[in-house]
């Protein structure tokens, strides 16, 4: 009897897998944080509105947020410093945190006494705590307390223990629901505030001592001598900038209820305060995500791209079901505080919990903009989205209630995730995105700028034609039926009178003349060839050419019999498909190819040309050059030089678009579009990328999919590569397990498109999908040592195994 299978086994590999990554774990580690908190702040909550009245509530939970606000400036976000230059502090870790440290308490003194002696001003509701000295003392060292207590877990995920993180805040709210139980406490005004404020000094204390004792001790020990990262110049510019964009953040957080105090009273600011804090929850799932993010940013700054993206999607699946639920249950998670908050704050916080989405967006660019260094942008961005949403709120406030905040924050929201969606976040994660996602995303934009393309295009041929047809002597009869899809400038339209019986071609740009013209010389050529004999049937034949009245040049050929190779290899037929393709080619390779050793002018024509193009396409976008295109020419170069090859006519772009077989494919009826073929090309390549042309075909997959696949594919013996200049090895079959194959056909592939069409600029998604993840994976191969980049020689693979790889 066979062995039942153990899903559950399985799963657990996997899960195990999934958080093996400190992205992921420590991500998980403080989101599993921000529920503790979430829950046992809740019941904190509960219990406080049940045990005081709701004015006592009120003023109670602004004089918590007035702590968290004046502890904010406080920080001078020193928690970003941390997670950001902790990673590489080496034997000055312990003097980081510690510099935090005093820097924090410092300046927790200076804001404490200027809110104090101020209180009557900035906030009157608020001004007993200036008139009773124990209340002001306590409230100064809880707030230079507290200040430590939130650097505390900065250090802990600085140092990739945002477990301790989860573990300290836990405990904590655990105590200070206890503390608050206490019938001593119940009696005080100020009671729920001390009960918060007291139960931090064992944690903060405790934790301090194991942190230094376990975690800075072993750190200084193991590491080599600190590196520049923690110089002082560059925190002090981080610290700069990162600071404002705490006050303006987290400042504005603190600041709403006490916005809500002032302008709607005490009854309004406790709805609104109980709201807020549930709600708030929800943002903190992000802000977990994002701080792993900025530590392994930091430790990876070339990895930022999907790092960031990882870190939204987990986001994303984590806080998606919160977000609903909040929603659908938010009347009753209300009820339980008091059938008063049910109805005051119901309508607040589902407009609050939706903001969750788009804020987590904002945070997710927050932490790739700290990673990057663009502090200036940051504070830009901060600054005008809250400050506009901190002047929205206020004017909804007065006419619409608390729902008007709640309108106001998640507008704000909304707009500032789309703007830093669409033009940072995007076009990083671009090369990260799922391929078949992307293409259903893609796909109804894509279709309507073909249609209006088309029509556009059809307009201007019928336009045109007569003309055209008047000077070739084409068929009276015949008219434009339709317009043909194609990559490059172009345009092909069929010829007829009821039914297809010619092409028309017609050069919209310069580009597109030169590819008619190189075209039509480059089968004449071939036609011509006597070693060619019959195979020449294939080519298709020119009826005649004329330039319209603009000078653009326009071809007729005869329709060559056959269906389109996209139909015939996306079918049943496709094996036998191929097989005819690669024989039909392999004709042409053979009958015109000669032996040669690949030297400079081939070195020249193969790689350094079609490198120049894509960095030519990179310059004209205003793009930097990727250094991954010197890398790859160096790989290519290496790869290449002094091998014994046959080179001959290739196609060039030899693509199932590009053929027209008989409806069994065991027929080639014909081969068009020869703009990129030359004399002196290598047939492996036209190999490589019919097969590469094929999968995309069957798969539903992008070309750069495909190569990032295929790279590390390199055989165990690539460790052994042939130098430039040996003799060529034993033909290792499969060319798809040929990183230099790969590798230069698909340079061919997508310079060939850059080169003849201004379609696809560096920041678009045929770009990202097919450019830039090839690009970033050679990168990865070469910074792991990858055996892949240890080229292994190849030779001419067999029909069989060719037909195979399809």
């Amino acid at each position: 009897m066979a062995t039942p299978r153990n899903p559950p086994a399985g799963l657990r590999v996997r899960l195990l897998r999934h958080l093996r990554h400190p992205l992921i774990r420590n991500g998980y580690a403080l989101v599993l944080n921000s529920g503790s908190a979430a829950v046992l702040g809740m019941a904190f909550w509960v219990v406080a509105a049940r045990r005081y009245d709701v004015g006592t509530v009120g003023v109670n939970a602004a004089l918590i947020a007035a702590l968290t606000l004046l502890s904010t400036i406080s920080q001078l976000n020193l928690s970003n410093v941390l997670n950001r230059f902790l990673p590489g502090a080496g034997r000055r870790t312990g003097r980081v945190i510690l510099g935090c440290y005093l820097a924090s308490v410092g300046m927790s003194v200076v804001v404490g006494l200027v809110f104090l002696a101020g209180t009557a001003r900035w906030s009157p509701e608020l001004a007993f705590v200036s008139r009773d000295p124990r209340l002001s003392a306590w409230f100064m060292l809880a707030l230079a307390l507290w200040s430590l207590f939130v650097l505390q877990d900065g250090a802990l995920s600085g140092l990739r223990r945002s477990s301790w993180v989860l573990g300290k805040n836990t405990v904590f709210g655990a105590v200070k629901l206890l503390v608050l139980l206490l019938p001593a406490v119940v009696a005080m005004r100020t009671g729920i505030f001390l009960a918060w404020t007291v139960s931090m000094v064992p944690l903060l204390v405790v934790g301090n001592v194991l942190m230094f004792r376990r975690l800075v001790a072993g750190r200084v020990a193991d590491a080599a001598p600190a590196r520049a990262s923690v110089a002082v110049r560059p925190i002090a510019r981080f610290v700069a900038a990162d600071y404002v964009v705490a006050l303006a953040g987290t400042g504005l957080i603190s600041a709403l209820p006490i916005l809500v105090l002032e302008l709607s009273g005490d009854a309004e600011a406790a709805y609104f305060s109980i709201a807020w804090s549930i709600s708030y929850t929800l943002y903190l799932v992000s802000r977990g995500m994002a701080t792993s993010l900025l530590v392994e940013g930091a430790t990876e700054p070339a990895r930022l791209g999907e790092y960031s993206y990882r870190a939204a999607v987990q986001t994303g699946v984590l806080l998606a079901p919160l977000v609903a639920a909040t929603v659908l249950l938010a009347p009753l998670m209300m009820r339980v505080f008091g059938p008063q908050y049910a109805e005051g704050a119901t309508t607040v916080l589902r407009l609050l919990a939706l903001s969750a989405i788009p804020s987590a967006v904002i945070v997710v660019y927050s932490a790739v903009e700290r990673v990057q260094g663009r502090m200036l942008r940051l504070v830009v961005v901060t600054l005008v989205v809250n400050v506009g949403a901190l002047a929205l709120s206020a004017l909804l406030l007065e006419t619409y209630g608390l729902a008007g905040i709640g309108v106001a924050w998640l507008l704000t929201q909304a707009v500032a995730a789309t703007g830093v969606l669409l033009t940072v976040l995007l076009p990083l994660w671009l090369p990260h995105l799922d391929a078949r996602l992307l293409t259903r995303l893609v796909r109804p934009v894509r279709g309507v700028r073909e249609r209006v393309r088309r029509r556009r295009e059809l307009r201007l041929l019928r336009s045109d034609y007569p003309a055209v047809a008047r000077a070739l002597g084409l068929d009276p009869a015949w008219r434009v039926l339709r317009v043909v899809t194609t990559v490059g400038d172009v345009s092909v339209a069929l010829l007829g009178a009821g039914s297809p019986a010619a092409l028309l071609k017609y050069a919209r740009t310069p580009a597109g003349t030169e590819a008619l013209t190189h075209t039509g010389g480059v089968v004449d050529t071939l036609a011509g060839d006597p070693r060619l004999g019959a195979w020449t049937c294939v080519l298709p034949r020119r009826l005649g050419s004329a330039r319209t009245a603009r000078g653009d040049l326009v071809v007729v050929e005869e329709l060559l019999p056959g269906e389109d190779g996209r139909a015939v290899l996306g079918s049943a037929a496709r094996d036998a498909g191929v097989a005819s393709l690669l024989a039909s080619a392999a004709t042409l390779h053979t009958s015109t190819g000669r032996a040669a050793r690949v030297d400079d002018p081939l070195l020249r024509a193969w790689v350094d040309e079609p490198v120049a193009v894509l960095a030519g396409w990179y310059t004209d976008a205003g793009r930097s050059i990727p250094a991954a295109l010197d890398r790859l020419r160096d790989v290519l170069r290496a790869g290449l030089e002094g091998r014994e090859v046959s080179v001959g006519w290739v196609h060039g772009d030899l693509a199932p678009g590009n053929v027209l077989l008989s409806t069994d494919g065991r027929q080639v009826c014909g081969l068009v579009d020869w703009e990129r073929a030359t004399s002196t090309g290598l047939p492996q390549v036209d190999v490589v990328h019919l097969l590469l042309t094929v999968r995309m075909l069957t798969e539903g997959r992008e070309l750069g999919d495909l190569v990032c696949d295929l790279l590390p594919r390199a055989r165990d013996g690539a460790a052994g590569a042939v130098q430039p200049g040996n003799q060529a090895a034993e033909p290792t079959g499969d060319p798809l397990d040929d990183p230099v194959l790969v590798l230069l056909t698909w340079l061919h592939h997508v310079s060939g498109i850059v080169a003849k069409t201004d379609h696809y600029a560096p920041r678009s998604v045929w770009a990202a999908r097919n450019v830039d993840v090839v690009l970033d994976q050679l990168d990865q191969l070469d910074q792991a040592g990858h055996p892949g980049l240890a080229w292994a020689p190849w030779g001419s693979p067999p029909q069989e195994s060719t037909t195979s790889s399809a």
